[in-house]
């Protein structure tokens, strides 16, 4: 039996301090235990949740989007396995960023994966930021600063066509972790 096949990751899009005022962590995890959503935990106050069901993601994917919904947002949910997130992990295109400056590689987590001819930055963007694509999945390396780089989530989604999510490495081992039983 694989211990992993009822636990789901949902990485929600822009939760912020804008957010936390209408729905904060403890609301979340409250709404996910209402919903059936067993185990809820979340993990570091920026839209990650990792807990336990059954359910195929069509239907854990509507409970989140009901729940941001009762709480007047419509912040975009992003499912995977953690066995999928660990694959998205060891696919890292930019192994030596990982211990180099982990807090500046981003993953960007889509619902679809885009068309492979995205694999490139934005026409006319020249860097000095790199991306590659893998499934469903964006690697960004930002070299400099993500706050001041012009290579935006809005910049991104446009490029991909599709709502994104992003999570630097630091994040994804943590809530990796938080998938770990016990």
């Amino acid at each position: 039996m694989n211990p992993d096949q009822d636990i789901w990751i949902a990485l929600i899009r822009a939760i912020g301090g804008g957010t936390h005022a209408k729905l904060s962590m403890a609301d979340l995890r409250g709404a996910c235990a209402a919903r059936g959503l067993r185990d809820a935990r979340t993990i570091l106050a920026t839209g990650n949740v990792v807990f336990r069901s059954a359910l195929p993601e069509a239907e854990v994917s509507d409970h989140l989007n009901g729940i941001m919904a009762a709480h007047g947002l419509t912040n975009a949910v992003f499912l995977r396995r953690p066995a999928e997130l660990r694959q998205a992990l060891n696919a890292n295109p930019f192994p030596e960023l990982a211990t180099e400056r982990p807090s500046r590689l981003l993953v960007m987590f889509l619902s679809q994966p885009p068309d492979p001819a995205a694999d490139t930055l934005p026409a006319g963007y020249p860097g000095p930021e790199r991306l590659r694509l893998i499934g469903r999945e964006v690697f960004i390396d930002y070299p400099e600063s993500i706050g001041q780089s012009k290579l935006t989530p809005a910049r991104l989604e446009r490029h991909f066509g599709q709502p994104g999510t992003a999570r630097n490495w630091n994040s994804l081992g943590r809530i990796l972790a938080a998938c770990t039983p016990g």
